[in-house]
């Protein structure tokens, strides 16, 4: 009798669910391209496009501005992204926009005497971000632990090699030419752009070896315009808006 009754209630669940699980599996459909287009278009789109733009724009400008370097060519890719992509295994959004950039920048081959300069000018707050382990000096992705890099020959007290030296803050990190490791030239982008605000350079490739060739080192700050999972982007709009006739 109790398996009968187990039975019973297991086959109405099933039952009771299917509703649900359609529903379910019709809001996961990957959206129409049109409806995709007419939501990343909208006016609060627009307005967190363009503020994510400026504050792209000023990174870049700030670190150009550094004495000693030269911005060479910036490359925006404004994208849109669904969930089917992977990016929300959760499938809690529909629809997110996002705004990758990738700057060049020329300088001089003294990296320790360029950091001290950019730490100087306060481009960004470099070393936030990520975790910082107590026992170190310095955070991560700083200016101090860069300089540390070079100071102590790439290794640690122990004679362990240290980490690649880099400066990061969320969502861009900046990187340059190592001996025997120099930065790869810029290629064609992969991304499929949607908005008008793609930019990209055939020329690219060849004005950062010949600005290579005469400065002696590049410089890259790639950003790429997702901050984990509390800021997949700088526009969202999450799922069951298209059932609600939005």
């Amino acid at each position: 009798m109790g398996d009968r009754s187990s039975g019973t209630e297991l086959l109405l669940g099933l039952l009771l669910s299917v509703p649900g699980r359609v529903a379910d599996a019709t809001i996961r459909r990957p959206p129409p391209r049109r409806w995709v287009l007419a939501r990343a278009r909208t006016p609060e789109a627009e307005a967190a496009r363009a503020a994510e733009r400026a504050a792209v724009e000023g990174l870049i400008t700030r670190l150009g501005a550094v004495d000693g370097i030269t911005h060479l060519v910036t490359r925006i890719d404004d994208r849109h992204v669904t969930p089917g992509l992977g990016l929300d295994p959760g499938r809690r959004l529909e629809l997110v926009c996002q705004l990758a950039a990738t700057a060049y920048f020329a300088a001089g081959p003294d990296v320790p005497d360029l950091l001290r300069r950019i730490g100087a000018a306060g481009v960004a707050d470099w070393g936030t971000g990520l975790h910082h382990d107590p026992r170190q000096p310095h955070p991560p992705g700083s200016v101090a632990a860069a300089l540390a890099y070079y100071r102590h020959g790439g290794r640690h007290p122990d004679g362990s090699p240290r980490d690649s030296p880099r400066l990061y803050v969320p969502e861009a990190t900046l990187t340059w030419d190592e001996p025997g490791r120099p930065l790869p030239e810029p290629t064609p982008t992969m991304f499929n752009s949607s908005f008008s605000q793609y930019t990209d350079d055939p020329g690219a490739a060849v004005l950062v070896a010949a600005a290579r060739a005469e400065h002696g080192l590049i410089l890259r700050l790639g950003r790429s315009g997702a901050g984990g999972p509390q800021r997949p982007g700088y526009f969202t709009v999450p799922r069951g808006w298209r059932r609600r006739g939005h």
